[in-house]
């Protein structure tokens, strides 16, 4: 009887033994931490430095809200060229930086101004300013290298909100952009004064300026 209840006792062990080897994945890759998985987007997203992208946005600011076309070429050089559609049908105004630490702004009727801030070159001009500083890398998922800031990731290492220069930057998703990396499409930041609701509807290579006719062209 003694005999007969140690086999059963050892027979249960190793069909207990067997079963959990059977339920335990061997050999499945394992997902790197997720502060690799972010220093790696980081780079990746860090050396796209050249662009020509489109972009709507939705600019709410002193208790109105402001729909903005958004047209951006960047060089690898730093050098870009933003178009803005402005609202209530105030016609296109035009950002340029070709020299470094000098910004001009291009108003539809003509007038030209220039300041070595790009968001106080709006500011006076026409009364709002967009963060455009910031943009050049949050626009990338990335934070700005020279000023402190705090984030949280998503479970694949990249940037799920930042916040940064009084901003609160939230990324609502990522979509493919040329090369197959992942990039921000859907951005929503806030600051004391003003909202911002950003996406961006196609990133493309850098290309030779359109005619006015395709600067804006339209997305489903």
């Amino acid at each position: 009887m003694q005999l007969r209840s140690t086999f059963l006792a050892i027979t249960v062990m190793v069909m207990t033994g067997a079963m959990t080897a059977c339920g335990r994945p061997e050999n499945l890759p394992q997902q790197p931490p997720i502060d690799e998985l972010w220093e790696s987007q980081q780079a990746a997203a860090g050396d796209v430095r050249e662009w020509n992208l489109y972009a709507r946005a939705v600019l709410s600011f002193e208790r109105e809200a402001y729909s903005i076309g958004i047209r951006w070429q960047r060089q690898r050089d730093g050098r870009f060229m933003i178009l803005l559609e402005a609202p209530f049908g105030q016609g296109v105004f035009r950002i340029d930086s070709s020299v470094p630490g000098i910004y001009r702004l291009l108003l539809p009727d003509g007038q030209s101004f220039e300041n070595t801030s790009v968001e106080a070159l709006l500011k006076d001009a026409v009364g709002w300013a967009l963060p455009i500083s910031g943009l050049d890398f949050w626009i990338r998922g990335l934070p700005h290298p020279q000023t402190a800031y705090s984030h949280r990731l998503n479970s694949r290492g990249r940037a799920r909100s930042l916040k940064q220069d009084g901003w609160d930057i939230e990324y609502l998703d990522y979509a493919a952009a040329p090369g197959g990396l992942q990039l921000p499409r859907r951005m929503r930041l806030v600051d004391k004064q003003a909202t911002f609701k950003l996406v961006i509807e196609h990133w493309q290579p850098p290309q030779p300026e359109d005619s006015n006719a395709d600067l804006f062209p339209s997305f489903n």
